[in-house]
């Protein structure tokens, strides 16, 4: 050990500065940044820096100048603020030391300045003691890396402005610490922009006094000018509400209902990445407990944390996707589905055959391309396509019953009974019309199926066995994921009564061998709309309709879960809708679609909800059960898991 005293101290310092090659630990209340740079000129590149300086009020900062700061971020290192230190010394390498009574500044390393003394350690024991002091010092001090904001005012026990001092996007996420490793979980939103030259209110009696000046002129040239000036000389700050989703506590690894209010002052910090708090809240359902199918989503906006849904919640409790042609709700469904690699069954009804090309690079996928043919589903359906093709039967004459008759005999709405697994449309029409005697009714009858194979093509009338024989096989896959594929179908009834069909059978299969199933309706207002907002048929004419509203209700017991996508939501039935406890909602337009989705949105996230419209590609909201709360997300291209 070396006692110094005066000059000796610098010079000393120097000479530690200069030999250490790894690592420099500085603790020392005030600092200045002139004498700072020096010494930390002659560290040779790539020194590990360290620095814990006193925050306690203003006047301490006002000492430890901002040119500290500077200096210390172009070496790369960290600096600590503790309310409490008066401690000073330096650790060169966990080697060396210089422990005394002089701060890094002019008083107390120059001649001219303070009486200080100081000692030379190299006693390895002493510089562990020192080391651990210095991280002691360290954890009960505050790392501002992460700052972004500070809370300023509280409009609710969760909700409040806060003062902006770092660039972040709009629906950022953000933590305010609680000490112990708790802390509230948050999002900063509405951002403005605001000049401190600028005041309307008369309490700032000077702000008020210049701008009153200036207005007061009658020239308005003058006027503009006068505050072109002014805004020159004033402070430009940013300030955005923020909203608390929710209290982390790390003892019990519990993500809850914030029991204690935001403190005035609180400072607001980025998320980091790979965070075993944040992973640990972001893998928690909306009940709070661990997710059991973890899902990866996509980053949660303005972060690169990564951001995951419960598909157990989706195959108990079922999903609506929603959002504009374009706005990303298909591929997001795709991705959740290639992530999603739990033993589940998946059925795809897929309109426009965008799903197989996709899906088929994970293997263990089939696809079932649905043929364009007339399949009517019981005999009301069929008499419902001749008054269509122009031929109105309304069963007062025996012949007409005797034909109404015997289609419904034949034609029944179950894939296992139809006579249309054995014979074609066509066949069944002809084998009909011998049992009619009236010769008008049996040229109609020809005249229709004329009509149909014009309207359709051959195959419409024709290839009824070949159709059912596809469904039927398709619900026997062995594949873990089944597409239907209805990109060759332009004929709406069928797209309708084969959906309908094989969810009513998917269904029975739920019943009777209980496990985990789910069914992704594509455009799902063509298959189950609202009544008189659609093209297709609501109600009990309706099987798709039909099926979809049991599965809705009874899935969530029978594992068989639900993803209605949209771009019409108004146009989906509202009774659905209601069902389907995840929502994720990409960008919509149209006043009747915001309306629709308007019930997602509670009061504080109405800034969200006014958002839509302007959502970029690829970015949705997401809310519900399978998530732990409500958030923005960027989905992005990465390997699933």
């Amino acid at each position: 050990m070396e006692v110094l005293r005066g000059e000796g101290i610098l010079e000393k310092l120097k000479e530690v500065f200069s030999k250490t090659k790894e690592s420099l630990r500085i603790s020392s209340a005030w600092i200045k940044g002139e004498v700072l740079r020096d010494l930390l000129s002659l560290l040779p590149d790539g020194v590990e820096v360290q620095v814990i300086v006193r925050a306690s009020s203003l006047e301490d900062l006002r000492i430890t100048d901002p040119e500290v700061f500077r200096a210390i971020k172009e070496k790369g290192g960290k600096i600590f603020l503790s309310p409490r230190l008066h401690a000073k010394f330096v650790i060169s390498d966990r080697r060396e030391a210089v422990v005394g009574s002089a701060n890094l500044t002019h008083s107390g390393l120059l001649p001219e300045g303070n009486l200080e003394t100081a000692v030379y350690i190299d006693d390895p024991d002493r510089i562990r003691e020192l080391e651990e002091t210095f991280e002691e010092i360290k954890r009960e001090s505050y790392d501002f890396s992460k700052t972004v904001a500070f809370v300023i005012d509280l409009e609710s026990a969760r909700e409040g402005r806060v003062l902006l001092l770092r660039e972040v996007q709009e629906q950022t996420y953000v933590r305010i610490p609680l000490g112990n490793g708790d802390f509230l979980l948050g999002r900063v939103f509405d951002i403005k922009s605001q000049n401190l030259s600028l005041s309307l209110d008369a309490e700032d009696v000077a702000s008020y006094k210049a701008l009153a000046e200036i207005l007061s002129q009658r020239e308005d040239d003058w006027k503009i000018a006068g505050l072109f000036a002014r805004f020159q000389e004033g402070v430009e700050v940013k300030v955005a509400k923020f909203e608390v989703l929710g209290e982390y506590e790390r003892e019990r690894n519990l993500f809850k209902t914030p029991v204690r209010p935001v403190s005035a002052g609180s400072p607001v910090e980025i998320l980091e990445v790979e965070e075993d708090s944040l992973r640990a809240i972001l893998l928690k359902n909306h009940s709070g407990y661990d997710m059991r199918f973890p899902t990866y989503l996509g980053r949660l906006q303005g972060t690169e944390v990564k951001a995951y849904l419960d598909m157990d919640k989706v195959l108990s409790m079922h999903m609506a996707v929603i959002g504009t042609t374009g706005s990303g709700k298909t591929t997001f469904v795709r991705k959740i589905l290639k992530n999603f690699r739990e033993p589940a069954k998946v059925f795809v009804f897929d309109m426009y055959g965008e799903y197989y090309e996709s899906l088929k690079e994970i293997g263990d996928v089939e696809n079932v391309p649905i043929p364009n043919v007339l399949l009517p589903v019981d005999g009301d359906d069929l008499k419902k396509l001749f008054k269509e093709s122009g031929l109105p039967i309304s069963e007062r004459s025996s012949d007409e019953k005797e034909l109404m008759a015997f289609l419904r005999k034949h034609v029944k709405p179950d894939l296992g009974r139809t006579a249309l697994g054995q014979k074609s449309l066509e066949t069944l029409i002809k084998e009909a019309s011998l049992r009619v005697k009236d010769r008008f009714l049996k040229d109609s009858l020809s005249e229709v199926l004329e009509f149909w194979k014009r309207t359709f093509g051959e195959e419409s009338v024709r290839d009824q066995p070949e159709a059912v024989r596809l469904l039927r096989e398709s619900l026997k896959s062995k594949s873990r994921i089944v597409i239907y594929d209805y990109r060759n179908v332009d004929i709406t009834e069928t797209r309708v009564n084969t959906a309908g069909l094989v969810m009513r059978e998917i269904l029975k299969l739920a019943k009777s061998d209980p496990q985990d199933r789910l069914i992704v309706l594509e455009e799902a207002h063509n298959f189950a709309p609202e009544r008189g907002t659609a093209e297709v048929q609501a109600g009990r004419e309706n099987l798709a309709y039909l099926s979809a509203r049991r599965i809705a209700m009874e899935g969530r017991k029978l594992r068989l879960g639900l993803i209605a996508i949209t771009q019409r939501p108004a146009n989906v039935s509202k009774f659905i809708l209601s069902q389907l406890n995840t929502q994720v909602i990409f960008k919509l337009i149209t006043k009747n679609d915001l309306e629709a989705v308007s019930i997602f949105f509670e009061q504080s996230k109405e800034d969200i909800f006014n958002l839509l419209p302007f959502l970029k590609p690829g970015t949705a909201y997401i809310s519900g059960l399978a998530v732990p709360f409500s958030f923005l997300f960027q989905m992005e291209e990465i390997p699933y898991w």
